[in-house]
C-alpha cells in the first residue's frame, strides 16, 4: 500500500521509505457515527431515528530512518515541515494494494511532540493523528455527466447516448442514469453555460431539484452551482451571488447523488430541461465517489 500527503499541487509519499515509511495504520474503517434516539413520557426503552456521522480520527504510525544522525534530524525536521498547521485541509491518498485509490481531507491533530525516546538508534517512531471534519473519504477521478444540444435543427428527439443529447432546435429535454457506486451520498458541482432559459436540473431518483425557471442566462454566461456542505453557493462567471435566481421550491440544501441504500441499485436518473439552448449551451455536473471507509 502507498500513501501520499498532499498539499496544494505537491505530493509527498509517507511510504517509499526515501523520509518515512508506514508502521501501523488505526481509524480509517468505517465512518464513526453516533444513533439518533427519543424517548416519550411513558415509553420503555427507546425510539430509534437515525444516525449522522461523526467527524474521523484516524491514526498513521511512520517511521523516519537514516544511516546517520545528521540525516535523521533533517527528516525529522521535514516531516514536522509537511505537517505544520495550515488552514487548508491536508489530503492523505492511500493507493491499495489492488489499484484502488482514496482520499481523505482534515488536518493533523497538532500533538507531534516526537519525544526522544521515541527514537531507536538511527530510526524515530512518529505517531500523527489526522482529524477529518468529513469522515467519507473519495475517488480522486471525477466523474462528469454532459447535457447539450446536438444534431441537425428540428428533429425534435432525444438519442439514448452516455451524453444525453436533445435534439430539438433549441429545447433541451434528456435524462440520464448514473450507476453509483459509493457506499455514501455525494453533493455535485454543476456549471451552466448560456444561452439557455428555465434549466430546471432534477434527480428523478431522489426527486430533488434545481429549478431556474424565469430565469435566462445568456450566451457567455454562466451559473457555478456548489452543493457541496458548507458551499451551497450559486455564482455567475464574476462570482457574483446568484442564489435568489433559484426557485425558492429548488433542493439547493439537499440535492445529491444517492447511493444504493436510499436508490434502488444506485441508480440515479439525472434530467435536465430548458429552452432557446444553442450549440454553446452545455450543463456539466461534476462529483467524486464517496465511501464511508477503506
Amino acid at each position: 500500500m502507498q500513501l501520499e500527503l498532499l498539499l496544494g499541487a505537491i505530493e509527498h509519499s509517507l511510504s517509499d521509505e526515501t523520509i518515512c515509511a508506514i508502521r501501523s495504520l488505526d481509524g480509517w474503517g468505517e465512518a464513526p457515527l453516533h444513533r439518533l434516539v427519543e424517548r416519550g413520557p411513558q415509553q420503555h426503552g427507546a425510539s430509534d431515528i437515525g444516525f449522522r456521522l461523526d467527524a474521523r480520527v484516524g491514526t498513521v504510525v511512520l517511521s523516519v530512518d537514516a544511516g546517520d544522525l545528521a540525516t535523521l534530524w533533517t527528516r525529522r525536521a521535514l516531516l514536522l515541515s509537511w505537517l505544520r498547521p495550515t488552514a487548508a485541509d491536508k489530503i492523505l491518498r492511500f493507493t491499495l494494494d489492488d489499484g484502488t485509490v482514496r482520499c481523505f481531507e482534515g488536518h493533523s491533530a497538532g500533538q507531534m511532540t516526537l519525544p526522544l525516546e521515541a527514537r531507536r538508534a538511527l530510526a524515530w517512531e512518529v505517531g500523527v493523528q489526522f482529524v477529518c471534519a468529513d469522515p467519507t473519504c473519495y475517488d480522486p477521478e471525477a466523474q462528469t455527466l454532459t447535457f447539450r444540444l446536438g444534431g441537425s435543427a428540428g428533429t425534435g428527439f432525444t438519442v439514448p447516448t452516455y451524453v444525453p443529447t436533445g435534439m430539438g432546435a433549441s429545447v433541451i429535454a434528456g435524462a440520464q442514469a448514473v450507476a453509483y457506486a459509493g457506499t455514501w451520498r455525494t453533493h455535485p458541482t454543476i456549471r451552466i453555460t448560456g444561452p439557455i432559459t428555465d434549466c430546471v436540473i432534477t434527480n428523478e431518483s431522489t426527486g430533488e431539484t434545481i429549478d431556474f425557471t424565469g430565469v435566462t442566462i445568456d450566451a457567455g454566461e454562466r451559473r457555478d452551482i456548489d452543493l457541496r456542505y458548507g458551499h451551497k453557493t450559486v455564482l455567475d462567471g464574476a462570482e457574483v451571488n446568484c442564489i435568489a435566481e433559484v426557485t425558492p421550491q429548488s433542493d439547493l440544501a439537499t440535492f445529491h447523488i444517492a447511493d444504493d441504500q436510499e436508490v434502488e441499485d444506485g441508480i440515479n436518473t439525472i434530467r435536465v430541461t430548458g429552452t432557446d439552448a444553442d450549440a454553446a449551451t452545455r450543463i456539466d455536473m461534476t462529483w467524486f465517489v464517496r465511501y464511508t471507509g477503506i
